[in-house]
This record gives structure tokens, sequence and C-alpha cells, in this order.
């Protein structure tokens, strides 16, 4: 798997350079949002356009732990910096706390996640995006506390595509997850994931939302998929200003799912 995992990897590098040499010498480099075709970031799904931002999140969940009403909040910081309008590193670092109603509460660090993301800017003048990456799970969770793994190193290439037509911004990503270093006893399993997001502009500052997410399992015990959607808003609170604030609430429509609600704040600053 990990040889398969490199080999992945390389060709991801490989095919990003061709594509790129081939692209039109007139964009300019940039670090920023501007320059190239830009998405709007949604909230659940991730952004296909490599950006120089940062972000807070804080997710809230309820859901029931067999006979008791359990909740969980999770305190996030997401850093990107975009060295091209082509390429970009992010960092996402997570922060869980989780417990029953009225009991005793757990918190730890949950995994961090390290991801390469690449976007092929070749049909950019059609508001057309195409993209890949691979992003890397980091065991520095608590495997005693139920929050993250503090062994298992997950990697996840992925490949997404976003479409502007005016107002209008589609984003949908696919994800492929192999779980790495395992010992006896772990259920990990690989997985397979999407996520599609519709942004409208309906002003220069208000943004509406809806987006879908969804996950399988490949392996391991048959279980049905995952679905959930997402309505939600975006602002941009002071005019003239790259400071925006989202708001969103996840609501499950398969039978098998992760949280019975989950509501969503985020704060992005691009640069």
């Amino acid at each position: 798997m990990l040889k398969f995992t490199l080999k992945l990897l390389a060709f991801v590098f490989v095919t990003h350079n061709l594509v790129w040499g081939q692209e039109s010498h007139s964009h300019k480099d940039a670090s920023s949002h501007r320059g190239g075709l830009h998405f709007s970031h949604p909230l659940i799904t991730e952004s296909p356009s490599p950006d120089t931002k940062v972000r807070f999140d804080y997710f809230f969940r309820e859901m029931d732990s067999e006979d008791e009403k359990a909740r969980e909040s999770t305190v996030r910081f997401e850093g990107e910096y975009a060295f091209h309008q082509a390429f970009s590193i992010e960092v996402n670092i997570p922060y869980v706390f989780q417990g029953p109603d009225g009991g005793s509460h757990e918190s730890n660090l949950g995994n961090l996640e390290l991801a390469l993301k690449f976007a092929n800017l070749a049909f950019a003048e059609n508001g057309l995006l195409l993209g890949s990456g691979i992003e890397f799970g980091i065991p520095t969770g608590n495997d005693m506390k139920g929050i993250g793994s503090d062994h298992i190193v997950e990697i996840e290439p992925f490949l997404n595509l976003g479409y502007r037509l005016k107002q209008l911004e589609v984003v949908a990503f696919t994800t492929f997850g192999i779980p790495t270093n395992l010992k006896n006893g772990d259920e990990a399993a690989t997985g397979l994931g999407y996520n599609i997001s519709l942004l409208y502009h309906f002003t220069p500052r208000l943004q509406g939302l809806l987006e879908f997410d969804g996950e399988a399992a490949l392996n391991g015990e048959e279980e049905p998929a995952v679905i959930n959607i997402t309505p939600g808003i975006k602002v941009s609170p002071l005019a003239e200003s790259n400071l925006q604030v989202g708001l969103a609430v996840s609501l499950p429509l398969s039978s098998n799912t992760e949280f019975d609600t989950q509501a969503l704040m985020s704060i992005f600053y691009h640069f």
C-alpha cells in the first residue's frame, strides 16, 4: 500500500508539472487569492483554487451514544499558503472536546492534517478549474480517549473540479482514504468520500450555500454510506475587506450517521 501511495504521489506531481508547462505563461505568479480563477471557499467542501488564508472553525455536534445524548465540540485552525496560483500547502489543527450531557468530558488534540493542492488552469477562461492533490492524516490524537488516533497514518489522494458561471460556483471533490500503520484490532477501513458544493453570490457581501458530503467504506464490515446535507451562508461584515464569516447546519440524510445535528461557524481571512 505504501508503494502504491508513493507511485500515486509521483504521478500527481508529474501530471501537474506537465500541465503547468502547457499553460499560458501570461499568468502571473501569485501567492494570494487574486489572479487566475478563484473560488470562494465553501464551509464543508474544500476550495479547488489554491489560496493564502487563515481560517478558524467551531463545530458543535449532538449524537446518540447508546442511551446517552453525547456532545462534541471542535475548535480548528486552518492555514494555507499558495506558492503559485496553481499550488498550495495547507495544514489543519483540530482540538476536540467530547462527552455526554451532565457527565465527564474528554479533550485532546485531534489528528493533524497536511495537504498538497494542485490546480490546472488550462480551462480557466471557460470558468473551469481541475485539480488534484494528496492529504496526510498525522496521528496526533489519542485512541484511549476516542479522539483521533495515536498511530494510524491516513493517506488520502483526491481529485476535484470547480465550475463558475456568473454568480454560481459549483465544486466537487472525491477522496480515497487509505489508513496505514494499523495494529491488531483496528477497525479502520479504506474509504471513498465525496463533497459537492453549490454557492451563489446574492450580493458582493452575501453568499448562500448548499453542500452535500458523504463517505462509504470499501472494505471491512459492510455498512450503509453516510450522506449529509448542509445549508449555510457566508457574509463579509466589513466593506472592502477580505474577512468573511460563515454559518451552517448539517443534517444526516442516511440511516448511518456520524451525528444527529452539526452546527458550524467559520471565520476566514484571505491575504
